[in-house]
């Protein structure tokens, strides 16, 4: 019993001490050359500054690629981080990869070394064979008391806004097991400007009780959403795929599976509800005509960095709106200035922070102004309107007019008497347009309706571009459909082709029978091959004798077809009972005009 108490005491400090380490893992410990493999370093405890190894005689095809997982082991909350990279086995041997450290605090730790036994690439069917089973995955589990023991629930603080009014959607994961690792999609907020928080699920975590049984429910993802139009919009579900660690059912094998027992890793996948928002438009009732968009709770605040100021000297007018709501989706303020100041875009700032509560901060919009002319000035108020939803109703906020001081060259003020007003810029007018000088020499008139401009010459030039367009595209159009069906282009060319062959055949009659009558027969069953849509490979006395009688051919012009057929064979065995050459070329002409015009 005292050694039993005592292994059960080391145990827990080799525990105590591991609860902040690193740790590196392969899935295969012997690969052949040019296989993949994967290697992980996994970090128990809050580390940071990771450092990973130079991964010499190995290739890297992926990585760092980092992964956090957290579990809840009675009572106690942990977290666990792993880094794993895609290594490719590039020379054959036996190699370490090096240990990857890690900083917790001030205190460095290192990982363990790792052997890689490297075959040579003819054994890799061998080496992938005895390891299939350390690589093969866990199978998904999704039993019953797995889906009541982890689940995702999507919660938003209201469900009834308007458009431009801020919800907020939080996503929060209820378990009751111990998670290993987990992976979630990003969910995509149709009709919603979204603006996602940083939340920490470990940082999270709160106890909840439901029907009697206690869950550890952490945050894991909260975000500010803003629909953009109005109408029933969805919230969408947050999916996640989780390995968990279970308690396995089977036979105790050794004496610590009575204490500490036997657990498994399965992959679970989890999702959560979705929610309808349904949202109003914005009352057009009572809308200022200033307003431009925003919605939520609002302060204005404008100031002009001096009021007394010289000619041509730049001012600068800061319009400062802060508050709660929509501020990032906030227009410009339309302002009018006065037609003697010269003005430039305004440049915008912005100090905006997502909250839980949502979004608050202010937007600065900075006017250069510069004073061409002295005298004084009134700057008109800036006015600002936004949309309420608490009270459901427009409020309008406008500063105070100010009064700007705009000296001479001189230093003077227009107010100290006796000074000269320049002239405004709306006052000042062009002088002389109204007297002209007396043209001696004779003018050369025309009527303003004969030049080219406006003409019809003009016009129809104008128009021909459209025109030969159009025409292009009609006849691309009918050429394109013309020459789609091959089989009718090929039908409808086969005159053509036959007398291109008879020219040939006219060119032999002063030389040998053999080419004639060669250029004769290909002229004449080219062109029946092609008429007739009959492959050259298929055609033959049978195959042309059952078409045409289908085409209804005359039996007189089947008859001189069948006879010229022959002729163009017999001339290699009896040439001297055939027609003569003249003869034969006009007796082909002729069968082909005839087939032209009854098919």
């Amino acid at each position: 019993m005292v050694r039993i108490i005592s292994i059960i005491w080391l145990l827990i400090i080799n525990l105590s001490v591991f609860s902040q380490s690193i740790t590196g893992r392969i899935n295969r410990s012997t690969v052949s050359v040019g296989d993949n493999f994967q290697v992980t370093f996994d970090i128990e405890g809050d580390g940071s500054n990771f450092s990973a190894p130079s991964f010499e005689n190995f290739g890297v095809l992926s990585g760092p690629n980092k992964s956090s997982s957290m579990q809840w082991v009675n009572g106690e909350f942990s977290s666990s981080l792993s880094y794993s990279y895609i290594l490719k086995a590039m020379n054959e041997g036996e190699f370490s990869i090096e240990p990857a450290s890690v900083k917790f605090k001030s205190n460095v730790v290192q990982s363990q070394s790792i052997k890689v036994r490297v075959l040579p690439s003819r054994q890799q069917s061998s080496a992938q064979s005895s390891t299939a089973t350390q690589s093969k995955p866990n199978p998904q589990v999704t039993s019953k008391e797995s889906k009541e023991d982890l689940f995702l629930k999507l919660y938003v603080d209201k469900k009834q806004v308007f458009v431009g009014e801020q919800i907020i959607a939080t996503y929060l994961l209820y378990m009751n097991t111990q998670i290993v690792n987990y992976a979630s999609s990003r969910p995509v907020f149709n009709g919603f400007y979204a603006q996602e928080l940083e939340v920490d699920p470990s940082g999270s975590l709160v106890n909840e009780t439901i029907n009697g049984k206690q869950y550890t429910v952490a945050t894991m993802k909260k975000v500010v959403l803003t629909p953009q139009k109005s109408g029933e919009i969805t919230v969408p579900s947050l999916d996640m795929e989780m390995v968990i660690r279970v308690a396995e059912k089977q036979k105790r094998r050794s004496m610590f599976d009575q204490f500490f027992g036997s657990f498994k890793n399965v992959k679970v996948e989890v999702k959560s509800n979705e929610e309808k928002i349904n949202v109003s438009r914005l009352p057009t009732q009572g809308q200022p005509r200033d307003f431009i968009g925003a919605v939520g709770e609002f302060k204005l605040n404008t100031t002009l960095d001096r009021t007394e100021v010289g000619v041509n000297e730049a001012i600068n007018l800061t319009v400062n709106i802060s508050g709660n709501g929509n501020l990032e989706l906030i227009s410009l303020p339309k302002i009018e200035f006065p037609n003697d100041f010269e003005t430039y875009d305004p440049k915008t700032k912005q100090d905006i922070s997502v909250t839980a509560a949502g979004t608050k901060g202010k937007r600065t919009f900075e006017y250069v102004l510069i004073p061409r002319f002295a005298g004084e000035f009134k700057l008109k108020p800036v006015s600002f309107s936004y949309f309420d939803p608490k009270t459901k109703s427009y409020k309008q906020l406008s500063s105070e007019s100010i009064t700007l001081n705009v000296l001479r060259t001189d230093g003077e003020s227009l107010s100290s008497g006796g000074a000269h007003l320049a002239p405004k810029k709306e006052n000042v007018q062009i002088i002389g347009k109204d007297i002209r000088f007396i043209k001696t020499d004779e003018p050369e008139l025309k009527r303003k309706e004969s030049g080219f401009y406006r003409s019809t010459l003009f016009y129809a030039l104008s128009t021909l571009p459209f025109v030969g367009m159009g025409a292009s595209i009609f006849l691309f159009g009918f050429f394109r459909t013309q020459n789609s069906d091959l089989n009718a282009l090929k039908s409808k060319r086969a005159g053509g082709i036959a007398k291109k062959h008879l020219a040939k055949a006219t060119k032999l009659l002063n030389g040998e029978n053999e080419p004639f009558y060669d250029a004769i027969s290909l002229a004449l069953f080219g062109y029946i091959s092609d008429k007739l849509v009959i492959p050259f490979s298929e055609l033959n006395r049978e195959k042309i004798e059952e078409t045409l009688q289908s085409k209804k051919v005359s039996s007189d012009t089947k008859e001189k077809l069948k006879k010229a057929l022959d002729e163009c064979e017999m001339v290699r065995f009896a040439p001297g009972i055939i027609r003569g050459k003249e003869e034969m070329l006009s007796a082909s002409k002729q069968i082909i005009e005839e087939l032209e015009d009854e098919l």
